[in-house]
């Protein structure tokens, strides 16, 4: 009977064991699949990780952005008084070579008749494969005595520094220059 007992215990700890090596091996087959799954989402997330850097690692900022609008909307909203001076606040948005070249390529004083261009809008596109860089698409009117002479758009390319925490402009290009023609 004690043999009996002895048998019954071993058959029972062998069956039990048997059992938890089946449960162990499943859970074991379990995991491995779910690893292999993970391991799967995981490639696939850093594939998009990769994708999404190429243009979220340019880390452009609002900021940014709406400092490239303030300096065209310096550069562009002038007046006879405004003509000459506004060079003296842009020398706050760009860097000292492209202010002279912005310079020269205007009057050193302004024209004798009453005029004025006012900046309608700035549309700012970035360039993701260059960081910082930004083509800007201005919409211009141009007066006269009062009446408006000339309605255009310009387009430029502009980069962006950022010097002891403050952003400076240090390549501007003027790309094209447009200007609507009545009836056509």
């Amino acid at each position: 009977m004690k043999q009996g007992i002895v048998v019954g215990v071993f058959v029972f700890i062998v069956l039990v064991l048997a059992g938890s090596i089946f449960v162990l091996s499943n859970d074991k087959k379990a995991l491995k699949e779910t690893i292999e799954r993970k391991n799967g989402e995981l490639e696939a997330l850093t594939l998009k990780n990769e994708e999404l850097s190429a243009v979220t690692g340019l880390q452009v900022t609002g900021e940014e952005v709406a400092f490239v609008e303030q300096a065209f909307r310096v550069y562009l909203n002038y007046d006879n008084d405004s003509y000459v001076t506004r060079f003296n606040e842009l020398s706050n948005f760009v860097e000292l070579d492209v202010l002279n070249k912005l310079k020269g390529a205007s009057s050193l004083s302004p024209p004798v008749v009453a005029m004025k261009n006012e900046v309608e809008d700035v549309q700012i596109y970035l360039n993701p494969k260059e960081p910082h860089t930004f083509l800007v698409y201005t919409t211009t009117n141009y007066f006269l005595d009062g009446a408006l002479v000339n309605h255009g758009s310009q387009l430029y390319e502009v980069s962006v520094l950022k010097s002891e925490e403050q952003f400076i402009l240090g390549e501007f290009k003027v790309i094209g220059n447009m200007t609507e023609v009545d009836g056509v």
